[in-house]
């Protein structure tokens, strides 16, 4: 039911430019209230489309601070001064600029909120004054940042894995990108690599879980934070959490429910590209109980939407297959380089840099052999085919409809 729900509240937000409901109407689904599905189906459709309403244009002075950001964007959360007073401003607004997680954000100008669009807001960046803010998040930023420009002397590679926007057309052609663009892979990756190391170590599987996420979520700030990577450390707290409080939650609904968290904060996401491709990539991997079909269901999961902004090259699966060990080996290296790094040791860094660099290179010769490969087509007519395929491939060998499936079962 959960994923039902999470579907309805992304509808809800997704019509609330078209058409949004008036307030009291959220108490229509009290008429349903016996039938439990329909109330919270019908509930949190209406509830996101009405916290999906906002318009406002005009200039504004704006204060704020950066919870998200890459090599060329940043988002910023902050309050507004509207009104004669100071208000909360429940919208996040971008900067077409790389700004250190944790700075306070200085604008007055002009504010022209888009329809459709995530996020709603962005700034003029002229207009923009950043205030350093020093704090532990910054520290850990800036010190990465640091270590990214020394690894991007060695490889491309190297930096596209640890948080750095690898530009090349070859990673994109070949429809191997989403190794270089830190998503949940990488949080999943990391702590699945160190829940095995730690496995040699004496300890409880509660505590290697626990050190193994706090790894990951110094990973996740020291890479900017962003979304994909957001939501791959919240889903693996909440399972470890679930698994003691609450263990028939399958993890499909622990997945929606970190969806309706994102969306409870910003309904707006229901706009963002990368909020599906990250959600239904990992939802096609959890519906699939073959390990050697994961990858094709999480091709078909992003695929869609992939579709809508470029060209989809259908061999990069095979590509993933090819690649998967050296990256995982890569990462895995990078993690322990990265160490050694902060605790000064120059050159057992380099060391581990230039020992691991034929695997680069082997990547880079994989990746540029699928570039050549043929490419689909992207645009509308190819994003409904792919959404068609992804929905029979799940028929087939996963668990959606999973509803349906457990009523016809009754």
């Amino acid at each position: 039911m959960y994923f039902l729900i999470f579907l309805s509240s992304i509808l809800g937000a997704l019509i609330a430019p078209v058409f949004s409901f008036p307030k009291f109407v959220i108490f229509l689904p009290f008429l349903f209230f016996k039938k439990r599905e329909c109330f919270w189906i019908l509930f949190f459709f209406l509830a996101f489309n009405i916290l999906s309403v906002v318009n406002f244009n005009g200039e504004f002075e704006f204060v704020g601070r950066v919870i998200q950001t890459n090599d060329s964007y940043s988002l910023v959360k902050g309050d507004i001064f509207y009104n004669g007073k100071w208000k909360k401003l429940n919208v996040l607004v971008g900067v077409n600029k790389e700004i250190p997680l944790g700075d306070i954000v200085y604008y007055y100008g002009p504010f022209d909120a888009k329809k459709y669009s995530y996020p709603k807001v962005t700034l003029d960046k002229n207009r923009v004054i950043v205030s350093p803010y020093f704090s532990l998040v910054r520290n850990i930023y800036t010190k990465t940042e640091n270590f990214r420009k020394k690894i991007l002397n060695y490889s491309k590679v190297y930096y596209g894995l640890f948080g750095g926007k690898v530009k090349d057309k070859i990673y994109s052609d070949s429809g191997l990108y989403h190794f270089f663009s830190i998503s949940g892979l990488h949080i999943s990756l990391i702590f699945a690599i160190l829940t095995s190391v730690l496995t040699f170590f004496s300890l409880s599987d509660l505590s290697k879980k626990f050190i193994a996420l706090m790894v990951s979520f110094l990973f996740l700030i020291s890479c900017g934070n962003n979304l994909p990577s957001l939501r791959a450390f919240l889903y693996l707290f909440l399972v470890i959490l679930f698994e003691k409080l609450i263990p028939k939650m399958s993890k499909i609904d622990i997945l929606s429910f970190v969806g309706l968290f994102f969306l409870f904060f910003q309904p707006f996401l229901a706009y963002s590209l990368s909020f599906y491709m990250t959600f239904f990539s990992t939802f096609g991997i959890l519906s699939v109980e073959n390990n050697k079909l994961k990858p094709l269901a999480a091709f078909l999961g992003c695929a869609p939407f992939l579709s809508l902004f470029s060209n989809v090259n259908i061999f990069s699966i095979i590509g993933t297959f090819v690649l998967i060990i050296p990256f995982q080996i890569i990462l895995t290296s990078l993690m322990i380089a990265y160490f050694f790094y902060i605790l000064n040791f120059s050159l057992i860094v380099d060391f581990i840099l230039k020992v691991s660099l034929p695997i680069t290179k082997f990547i880079e010769f994989i990746s540029g052999i699928f570039s050549r490969f043929p490419k689909i087509h992207g645009g509308i007519i190819t994003y409904f085919l792919f959404s068609v395929l992804f929905f029979a491939f799940l028929l087939h060998f996963g668990q959606i409809p999973y509803i349906l499936k457990s009523k016809s079962s009754n």
